[in-house]
């Protein structure tokens, strides 16, 4: 039989005892750490993709606001009542030229740019939700 320690570090051991017998404690720590780690990167992992399902989530409803944007605008457009209507646009922040700011019920926001005339018409809409912003572009 093989022995891992000398003889001069074993001759104190009581008879009927073996040195191994510590080895099956360090095992169970190796084993329990091992197992600690994995549950800790699971967490992160966890924890990771439910940030970036409530970012999903900002993103849905900015870009829903950047539709309503653009809904609103091409509404007003082929009613004839004009695609900056002092009704939808907010007054108390002036539009800088062509460009309408608006608040939705559930706090995001859009706004929307109006270059050229029809036939040739741009409208770009910009929705705003919680710190994330999508946009919308049509040509007609």
């Amino acid at each position: 039989m093989y022995h891992f320690f000398p003889k001069q570090f074993t001759q104190h051991i009581k008879p009927g005892h073996s040195c191994a017998q510590g080895i099956s404690l360090f095992f169970t720590l190796i084993v329990v750490s091992i197992a600690l780690a994995s549950v800790l990167g699971l967490v992160n992992i966890f924890i990771s993709s439910l940030a970036i399902s409530s970012n999903i989530h900002f993103s849905t409803v900015a870009f829903y606001a950047a539709d309503s944007g653009l809904e609103g605008a091409l509404f007003q457009d082929r009613n004839g009542s004009g695609l900056l209507d002092p009704f939808t646009c907010d007054t108390s922040t002036p539009p800088d030229g062509d460009t309408c700011l608006s608040n939705l019920t559930n706090s995001a926001t859009y706004t929307y740019t109006v270059k050229g005339v029809t036939p040739n018409r741009s409208i770009v809409s910009q929705g705003s939700f919680r710190g994330v912003q999508r946009s919308v572009e049509i040509d007609y």
